[in-house]
């Protein structure tokens, strides 16, 4: 299993076991026991056997037969670095990250990114054959009953502070196979501790965007957003960057437009398209062109859905023009794909061992680079999961990523890697093919 994850990561992403040792390390170099590449190799490999907290990384991966596997990996890979034969601790990492510029840990994980992208493994995901399905939504990180730093948020109630908190804009490429792959983050910080006006989710996506359209100027992007964005700046954003849109509309956002809508569906009764599949029947109804006050034209969507007995109603706003060819697709694989962010998403990440909401330093900017680690780790953990190379083994012997995350602790720490086994696995051309399901 460790050979198989080294293979997926050189699979998908070929240069990014060489890029850990390319980051520029800060540190005293007559003072450093562990490489850089060694360090980093360790925070990604305790996200991914699901240590839960940075002092777990000495009990649960201080093992001979690990130090073994880091050495052999790390002979591959980095051949005139010697990886020492013992484990760096915890704050061993927290030290170097305290000093490693943000950036260039989030350079890492864009480096998988793009291998992706380029390597075309996700093109048969795309929406309308063209747009790659980004899904744009914030969550709570971190949150302390004191100040923990300047920048923390607050929440007040009746004048009175609650808590306070870290939360972060999170932008993930989404599949309809079930994965959710971090391709940017916007830290929701404040700049300094007494502000007129506290950051926001709305003001992290003009600087989350900005970062999206630099590191990937050339990609074709839907974007999908909830209600909280349905807006003028935000339309105007997407617009300026060429991205097409699809965002939840309530009826309290633009109420203008939405009634308009109400109104001019029942003027076009031929903008509609019954779907019947088994025991779920869905009604779509479209009109295009509404006008905001603007004088800009959205074109809105609506799927009445009935499933199991139970209704549900869906409308979006996008500035995608539909018609009886289109309104499935934009509904179903567009629209209905947002969830992903809070189910793949978020919520793996909080309830499925990652620790998302664990305060693996109270340092600022580390503890922005450990959540970037575990992006990155849950990156491979999805790559593994979906990929036909573990996919049958996962699912018949382990049944679960959970499982799979134990047993790769057991063999990472009990087993030792056969190195001649290993470099035959990586000099080997295969084609590692994702579930559709």
């Amino acid at each position: 299993m460790p050979e198989a994850l080294v293979k997926t990561i050189q699979h998908f992403a070929p240069d990014f076991l060489p890029a850990l040792a390319r980051v520029r390390d800060p540190r005293n170099p007559e003072r450093i026991t562990y490489p850089i590449e060694h360090l980093l190799l360790v925070g990604i490999l305790s996200f991914l056997v699901k240590a839960g907290a940075r002092r777990n990384i000495k009990y649960l991966l201080g093992t001979r037969g690990f130090i073994e596997n880091l050495q052999k990996i790390g002979g591959i890979f980095y051949a005139e670095t010697a990886f020492p034969d013992t484990l760096p601790h915890g704050d061993t990492l927290n030290y170097l990250l305290e000093r490693v510029a943000v950036s260039q840990i989030e350079d890492l994980r864009t480096l998988v990114m793009r291998a992706l992208v380029r390597g075309r493994c996700l093109d048969k995901f795309r929406l309308l054959d063209t747009y790659y399905l980004i899904a744009v939504d914030g969550t709570g990180c971190l949150s302390f009953t004191e100040r923990h730093c300047p920048h923390c948020l607050k929440k007040t109630k009746d004048g009175k502070i609650l808590y306070y908190y870290h939360p972060v804009l999170e932008a993930k490429l989404v599949l309809e196979n079930g994965m959710a792959l971090s391709i940017a983050t916007e830290f929701i910080e404040n700049e300094a501790e007494d502000v007129a006006k506290q950051d926001c989710e709305q003001k992290a996506f003009h600087r989350l965007a900005k970062r999206i359209k630099s590191d990937f100027p050339q990609l074709r992007i839907c974007l999908l957003l909830d209600g909280l964005y349905m807006g003028e700046p935000i339309f105007r954003a997407c617009e300026n960057n060429r991205w097409a849109y699809v965002i939840t509309f309530k009826e309290g956002s633009m109420s203008s437009v939405y009634e308009e809508y109400e109104a001019l569906k029942g003027l076009t009764p031929q903008n509609c398209l019954v779907l019947t599949r088994k025991d779920r029947r869905q009604t779509f109804r479209w009109i295009n062109g509404v006008e905001t006050e603007h004088e800009r034209k959205l074109h809105v969507l609506e799927c009445a859905e009935v499933a199991a007995g139970e209704k549900r109603r869906f409308v979006w706003a996008t500035n995608i023009a539909l018609d009886a060819k289109r309104v499935v697709e934009v509904g179903n694989r567009g629209g209905r794909l947002r969830w992903k962010i809070e189910n793949e998403g978020f919520n793996a990440q909080k309830n499925g061992g990652y620790g998302l909401e664990h305060a693996f330093s109270l340092d600022t900017k580390a503890m922005k680079s450990f959540y970037v680690l575990l992006q990155i780790a849950h990156i491979f953990d999805q790559l593994m999961e979906k990929g036909n190379l573990l996919r049958g083994r996962i699912r018949e012997t382990m049944g679960s990523l959970k499982v799979f995350s134990q047993m790769l602790w057991a063999e990472l720490t009990h087993t030792v890697v056969n190195t001649g086994r290993l470099r035959a696995l990586l000099e080997r051309r295969i084609q590692i093919r994702f579930d559709t399901s």
